[in-house]
């Protein structure tokens, strides 16, 4: 059983490591991602927060108080990270898992944002809150402009395509950009504020690039030193199965159910077969596991990742009924789970077949294997061996 867990960890990892690398997505223990929402009590000051989180279990909350950082993405200028103080404001107990605040209102001085659903990322680590806080952008709209004619898609492309920021000087002309469908107003950039060339961790081969030095691209060089080979996954060959099949699996009977295991395997991998091609999802662990690593450019790793795992999940109930149905030539009595579930074991891992297909039984297995491991070190015990080196106990 050591080589598919083993497998599927590799793929667990390899899923993460090419997200740490891509999305730099790091665990923050004190942080959170919250909506904002307005104080409509009226009772925060200016610089202050109300901050209460949901824990693991249903009736936790934690209230945050003293400094915490509240910022939202994109997040382009020093100013936009603000340093506020959360206080406790009973009035706010109802508010759980979301940033209460006013006045300039501080949402605004967050990337230019509001309060329309916006999320954001709330951090109370001391090692995390900035020593200073930088003055705010000023994100005042610029004026709108009448037009003599509806905005074309055309008009919006040019003015979307080639735009990049990377320089906190272009904060501002984002700023306008964002909101050229409600204002007309355009964000030209300047050529001396075109970029030029591209860091690194943005991995843009046909494009100059240079090696950033920033957290960004330290952290980019690391990961890629860990995962050189793109995050690659290997895979699972018959070669490698065939030393890893565990013949302790083979429960007495289980030859009984060999064909309707093999048929339902059949099924099982057509089906599964099916939303791999659909999703152009190379390997049986990434789908199961659901470290997708790549797939089809029609389909979005966020969107689609909860379809896939509806899908997965459907299907994994489906194979728990078949295995529950009783065998076409079987007696009702002598219907023995622990061997049914050795043959879908057997008809997946020997070398004449292997797969997944049994972890969707996967209890059966384990009670199989924890049952054989206690014969073998009830054997132990009752050996020659084992009785001379611990001396005869005799009544």
């Amino acid at each position: 059983l050591v080589s598919p867990i083993a497998y599927l960890s590799s793929t667990f990892r390899a899923s993460k490591l090419l997200k740490l690398r891509t999305k730099a997505r790091i665990f923050v223990q004190k942080g959170r991602s919250m909506m904002g929402c307005l104080d409509e009590t009226r009772t925060l000051n200016y610089g202050q927060v109300f901050v209460q989180f949901s824990g693991s279990r249903s009736d936790q909350r934690d209230i945050v108080q003293g400094k915490v950082i509240v910022a939202k993405n994109p997040c382009l200028h020093p100013g936009d990270v603000r340093v506020l103080r959360a206080v406790n404001v009973p009035d706010l107990h109802h508010m759980v898992d979301c940033v209460n605040q006013i006045f300039r209102p501080h949402p605004n001085e967050c990337s230019g944002s509001d309060l329309d659903s916006d999320t954001y990322f709330v951090c109370w680590d001391p090692e995390l809150i900035p020593y200073k806080q930088i003055n705010a952008m000023d994100y005042s709209p610029a004026p709108t402009t009448k037009l003599d004619h509806e905005v074309t898609i055309e008009e919006i492309e040019e003015y979307f395509t080639n735009y990049i920021v990377n320089d906190k000087n272009l904060t501002k002309l984002f700023s306008i950009a964002v909101d050229f469908p409600k204002t007309g107003v355009p964000a030209e950039i300047p050529q001396d504020l075109r970029v030029k060339e591209f860091s690194d961790f943005m991995e843009k081969p046909d494009k100059p690039s240079y090696q950033s030095h920033n957290v960004i691209g330290k952290l980019f060089r690391e990961v890629k030193n860990l995962a050189p080979n793109e995050c690659s996954i290997k895979f699972l060959t018959r070669e490698k199965m065939q030393r890893f099949y565990d013949p302790d699996m083979e429960v007495e009977g289980f030859e009984d159910y060999i064909d309707d295991a093999f048929f339902y395997k059949s099924k099982y991998d057509y089906k599964l077969g099916n939303v791999m091609d659909y999703y152009r999802v190379k390997t049986e662990a990434e789908i199961l596991s659901g470290g997708i690593m790549k797939m089809s450019r029609s389909f979005t790793k966020k969107r689609d990742a909860e379809a896939i795992s509806i899908a997965v999940r459907s299907l994994r109930k489906e194979a728990g009924s078949w295995f529950n149905e009783k065998g076409s030539e079987l007696d009702e009595e002598i219907d023995d789970a622990y061997a049914k579930a050795s043959a879908w074991y057997y008809v997946t891992y020997h070398p004449s077949y292997w797969g997944h297909f049994p972890w969707c039984v996967y209890d059966k297995l384990v009670q199989i294997r924890k049952k054989m491991q206690l014969f073998r070190e009830a054997l132990d015990l009752s050996s020659p061996e084992h009785r001379f080196q611990h001396g005869l106990h005799l009544h």
